[in-house]
């Protein structure tokens, strides 16, 4: 009697089998080369090479699917630990970290909160959240403000890749590539006959151009600087 139990085969006549993560795993990289709305079942059939019918031996549905996606990008996300004796630095790493993981699966975030996925569900991403609640109430922040500065640590972060690296990472056809680098951007240029009346907006053209870090590291430090404040005045 054979006391191994029998393993399924990765592959089969030179194609993957498919498996629940597997499916996952193909979603989630579909999604960060093509975008949510390509995301279908049949999409993501075709580039596996099956039928769309194979899927739901799996998966449920689209909604499923999209948890299983984002279950894989949860456990991906391994950011180093966090220390309150050089809280400022390892937030930094912290957040460039989840910048950089967040760059890597375009759109994950957005689909989820579109489709009421709840991304804190993996242990690896409720460990590393549980760890900036830590590094947060380890500085001097109160439970709550602990609870807001995470909270806000998180949508800073996934807001500026969905909202400023998204379009630099994959810029989209109808846009000039030459406009994401003006400063400032054309939406925000004062006109020539209004510039009198808006001349704060007409000063910008004389500022140096940002890049994507530049401005990312603009934001971590209103963001270390409010929570400084905050944790001192609590302390």
């Amino acid at each position: 009697m054979n006391d191994h139990p029998r393993r399924r085969p990765t592959h089969r006549k030179g194609r993957a089998t498919l498996t629940r993560e597997s499916i996952g795993a193909a979603a989630l990289d579909l999604l960060g080369r093509h975008g949510a709305a390509a995301l279908t079942m049949r999409s993501l059939a075709a580039e596996l090479g099956v039928s769309p019918r194979a899927l739901y031996n799996y998966v449920q549905d689209r909604r499923d699917l999209i948890t299983v996606a984002a279950e894989i990008f949860e456990s991906r996300w391994r950011p180093a630990s966090l220390d309150t004796a050089r809280w400022r630095d390892d937030l930094r790493a912290f957040c460039r970290d989840l910048r950089d993981h967040y760059r890597r699966h375009p759109g994950m975030t957005t689909l989820a909160l579109s489709e009421n996925i709840t991304l804190a569900r993996h242990p690896a991403m409720l460990r590393n959240v549980d760890a900036l609640l830590g590094l947060y109430t380890g500085i001097g922040l109160t439970p709550q403000d602990a609870y807001r500065a995470c909270m806000e640590t998180i949508r800073m972060v996934a807001g500026f890749v969905e909202l400023q690296d998204a379009v630099h990472d994959r810029t989209p056809e109808h846009l000039d590539a030459a406009d994401l680098h003006r400063t400032p951007p054309p939406w925000l240029q004062a006109p020539a006959e209004h510039r009198e009346e808006l001349p704060h907006l007409s000063r910008l053209s004389e500022l140096e151009t940002d890049t994507p870090d530049t401005l990312f590291a603009f934001a971590m430090d209103v963001l270390i600087d409010g929570i400084a404040a905050r944790a001192d005045r609590g302390a």
